[in-house]
């Protein structure tokens, strides 16, 4: 299912406030040249003015109702969530008992979006039409936040901060899980923008810079501290870390259409060079690898802290989701349990969520062919990544085949594997007859956290 697919909704709505955009452009334009023509004056194309212009709000209606962009419904099939969809804005659900004066530790992991080139807009459109291109994108951004358990906290300009935690995975060791959640979020909104609003707008004449960055950190929680700021009814419960801070920084030095991680998060995930790279800029015609958050602050004793940041190659990260899976002959499906034998419905969905070391992954493949193969089998190929994979011989990649049996119009096998190694993992899974390939490889991809 593409991104195209999901965000049909938003698609749909922003065609309808541009087509009525240029449709009451077209009538002034009218109006004003027949005006012009009974005066005697020369007939003339009528352009916004937005310095001059006003704009009457008497005919003009925004919808009040909940509008539902049908995301959740998607990702939370694709990805294997259930249950309640977090509140959507404001305070944090987990801290919305504190008392002023009271502090709370609780990990957070921070994510910063911003649209930028906007301003543009505002030139090209009148400003009831600019809301509701921002409006639709903010509300389609916030259904998607929710969509992968996240919580809006605020929402400034064109920019969105939302944070992804949960006390129910802070309790059961799953912390990595909002780094995941956070991540999986970030890459369809990079791919929400790339593929829906950019070329709409694109038409448009809205020039090419238009685009989004996206910063996410992770601090844990005796790195944040929760509480109450303001004073008497001006008042808010967040979070004060510096890897909330540092969220906000990789935003803004993200690359256009870009997700910029910090390194607190790159490790919670044993994420490495296949998932991210070192930013970089030109200067005095040679490249230069901005490895640092900028500035480098220096603490107490005066040293640089050289905190690193990287860019995660998130088209490469979107191919894996299921979400980009499209069903065809083969197909790959994933449960997990403690031992080979176990009988399991826990299914896994690729990268939605950790799985422990000491669990174990049974890997099945199906073929759905009326063909009759005299010798058909799976190959299920293993690559790691991740610096505990790189302490072994071949980052501890191996293959094997698997005689396939058939029944009811499919071919099927299953493999076992162990889960050794933190990091993001691929399973590559391919149909053969014998020594002859049928179907190429299809990639599943599993996080294993400790």
């Amino acid at each position: 299912m593409s991104i195209k697919n999901i965000y049909s909704s938003l698609e749909k709505s922003l065609d309808k406030t541009i087509s009525d955009s240029k449709t009451r452009w077209r009538n002034d334009s009218l109006m004003e040249t027949a005006a012009a023509t009974v005066v005697g004056a020369e007939s003339f194309r009528k352009s916004y003015d937005f310095v001059k212009s006003s704009v009457g709000l008497e005919n003009m209606q925004v919808s009040t109702e909940s509008q539902s962009y049908g995301v959740k419904e998607i990702v939370r099939n694709k990805f294997g969530k259930h249950g309640r969809l977090m509140s959507s804005f404001g305070c944090h659900p987990d801290f919305e008992d504190m008392v002023e004066g009271e502090l709370r530790n609780g990990y957070s992991v921070t994510l910063f979006m911003d649209i930028i080139g906007s301003t543009k807009l505002g030139v090209i459109f009148s400003p009831d039409t600019v809301f509701k291109i921002k409006n639709d994108i903010i509300r389609c951004a916030i259904e998607t936040v929710n969509s992968f358990d996240g919580h809006v906290h605020r929402i400034m300009g064109d920019a969105v901060m939302a944070f992804f935690r949960s006390e129910d995975y802070r309790q059961e060791g799953r912390v990595a899980d909002s780094a995941i959640d956070a991540i999986n979020c970030a890459t369809f909104l990079i791919q929400m923008f790339k593929d829906i609003v950019i070329p709409k707008l694109n038409e448009l004449g809205v020039d090419e810079n238009l685009g989004i960055r996206i910063g996410i950190d992770y601090g844990a929680d005796e790195q944040v501290i929760w509480g109450k700021y303001g004073y008497m009814e001006s008042q808010e419960v967040t979070a004060t870390s510096f890897f909330v801070d540092v969220a906000a920084k990789l935003q803004q030095k993200a690359p256009k259409n870009s997700i910029m991680i910090g390194d607190s998060l790159a490790k919670l995930l044993g994420f490495d060079g296949n998932q991210l790279s070192v930013k970089t800029k030109i200067k005095n015609n040679e490249t230069v690898s901005l490895k640092y958050i900028s500035p480098n602050y220096r603490d107490a004793s005066g040293k640089p802290i050289n905190y690193k940041q990287f860019v995660l190659n998130n088209e490469h990260y979107c191919k894996l989701l299921p979400t980009s899976e499209e069903l065809g002959e083969l197909q790959v499906r994933a449960s997990l349990k403690v031992n080979k034998d176990d009988l399991s419905d826990d299914e896994y969905h690729p990268c939605s969520r950790i799985i422990k070391k000491g669990m174990g992954i049974s890997f099945k493949g199906y073929f759905y062919s009326r063909v009759s193969y005299a010798n058909p089998r799976f190959r299920f190929r293993v690559v790691n990544t991740g610096s505990e994979a790189a302490g072994t011989d071949d980052n501890g990649n191996h293959e094997k085949y698997e005689d396939a049996k058939y029944s009811d119009g499919r071919y099927f096998a299953k493999n076992w594997e162990d889960t050794s190694y933190k990091g993001l993992h691929h399973m590559y899974v391919s149909f053969w007859d014998g020594e002859r390939l049928i179907s190429n490889e299809k990639c599943f991809s599993v996080f294993i956290n400790d």
